[in-house]
């Protein structure tokens, strides 16, 4: 489990890759459907772009002016939703201790209450009591660990994955919010330039050069600041409904298995337990 998320986080610490359709499919299509997928990709062509692919191969540089493009508010959105993740995996830790001491004292106890049976057993008298709980106790510590390996690997670590994702997201979002801050100088160069004193002692060639180099830089870093505020947008969107997919399904199983470890766990503590009951009769 723990090596193919590695390899998952490898992948998709790759921009391209990241945003690629067909890594998509396979997170999200089940097995038998993403192999005759997987068959409509054989023979693709690779993109010759250089940066920052939509998962249609296109870039879309057109300035949307509303509030979720904006990457001071997606960036609120992700941080909101970083803070639960990082309060759940504190909270997680914490309880995955809680349990591997429960456990350890469970184990503890398991052997002392076995010994002593041994000190106080005669040929005259046996303790089945003592055997009992002490196989209670023993029971009790078997299913602390199954139940800890249950939250760390299959909860917590599931939940440090979405949190992974959501980083990545907030990186694109920082630097959507320093190309708009590089726009802003770009701007503002010119402005001041137009306002310099010291130009009149300049040829009109010289200034309308000038000019027209910053008017490039300037138009540069608003086609590189639109770009990066749609890739944003447009990554949040797709992360958010890979989530919404993957807590569906990844919980559709995961229910099943720790509904097995509580139910495994109550039937033979109760079955133990009713030893108490058959001893008293």
């Amino acid at each position: 489990m723990r090596d193919c998320n590695r390899f998952i986080n490898a992948v998709l610490e790759n921009k391209l890759l990241r945003s690629c359709e067909l890594v998509e499919f396979f997170l999200t299509k089940n097995p038998d459907d993403f192999h005759v997928i997987k068959l409509r990709y054989k023979n693709l062509p690779a993109l010759a772009m250089k940066d920052y692919h939509s998962l249609t191969g296109n870039l879309d540089l057109t300035y949307y002016n509303d509030q979720f493009h904006s990457s001071d508010f997606n960036l609120k959105n992700i941080e909101r939703k970083r803070n639960i993740l990082k309060e759940i995996n504190t909270n997680l830790k914490n309880a995955i201790s809680c349990m591997d001491n429960l456990n350890k004292y469970m184990e503890n106890l398991s052997k002392l209450f076995f010994d002593l049976e041994k000190e106080y057993k005669s040929k005259d008298y046996t303790f089945d009591s003592l055997d009992t709980l002490a196989r209670l106790t023993k029971n009790i510590s078997c299913f602390c660990m199954d139940k800890k390996n249950f939250w760390d690997f299959k909860i917590r670590e599931f939940f440090k994955y979405i949190n992974y994702e959501l980083k990545e997201i907030k990186n694109l979002c920082n630097d959507s919010k320093y190309a708009k801050i590089n726009l802003e100088k770009c701007e503002n160069y010119i402005i001041n330039f137009q306002n310099d004193k010291n130009n009149k002692f300049k040829t009109q060639e010289i200034l309308d050069y000038e000019l027209q180099k910053k008017q490039i830089e300037k138009n540069t870093a608003q086609r590189t600041s639109n770009l990066l505020r749609n890739k944003t947008f447009e990554e949040l969107q797709r992360i958010m409904n890979v989530h919404y997919i993957r807590f569906k399904n990844y919980f559709s199983q995961t229910g099943q298995i720790i509904s097995n470890i509580y139910t495994n766990e109550h039937n033979l503590s109760m079955q133990i337990i009713n030893c108490f009951n058959w001893q008293n009769n």
